[in-house]
């Protein structure tokens, strides 16, 4: 029986694919709309596509959490707060934790979730799935991840997690639902 979602920030939650690919395209010259996506089929901090040195990764959440703003909250708050009633809710980001608190105050999202476990928990989400089943003694086949990548969905499934993608994040439904 599934006791807990957990959900993806970047491109469930929020709308940040267009915000986050032209921050990247300021910090990484030349970095094609498809080499963006092709980034988000593995984890993004072991891709080849975008290497991540310290300084560039700073100035790149600080311009996310300056272009943030309410309009690019996807319209799920009905949604969430059905769910909220049936199971506990959980965000899993490769954003900082920092800036998904943020994002999600701004359009009254922070009341659903419990916890949020984002790039400054643990950079890989195979380990914040540990840390979820550790902390709230879980296992896999009581959580269910919804999200919007290739790269999400191979590391769900590293530790049995079903996911489910939504048609509306970074990867098309066709190219998620192969994975």
């Amino acid at each position: 029986m599934i006791k807990t979602l957990i959900f993806d920030f970047d491109g469930v939650i929020g709308d940040t694919f267009d915000l986050s690919f032209k921050i990247c395209r300021k910090i990484f010259k030349g970095l094609s709309e498809q080499d963006f996506r092709d980034y988000h089929n593995g984890n993004v901090f072991r891709s080849n596509i975008i290497r991540w040195e310290p300084h560039k990764l700073k100035l790149f959440y600080s311009n996310q959490k300056q272009g943030f703003t309410k309009k690019n909250l996807f319209p799920l708050k009905d949604v969430l707060r059905k769910l909220q009633d049936k199971y506990q809710l959980l965000v899993i980001s490769s954003t900082t934790d920092e800036n998904v608190k943020d994002f999600l105050n701004l359009g009254g999202f922070d009341q659903f979730f419990l916890e949020i476990f984002g790039a400054t928990t643990h950079k890989s989400k195979v380990e914040k799935f540990k840390m979820i089943f550790k902390k709230y003694k879980l296992k896999p086949h009581e959580c269910l991840f919804i999200t919007d990548t290739i790269g999400d969905i191979k590391e769900a499934r590293k530790v049995n997690i079903k996911s489910i993608a939504v048609t509306w994040g970074y990867h098309s439904k066709e190219s998620t639902r192969d994975h």
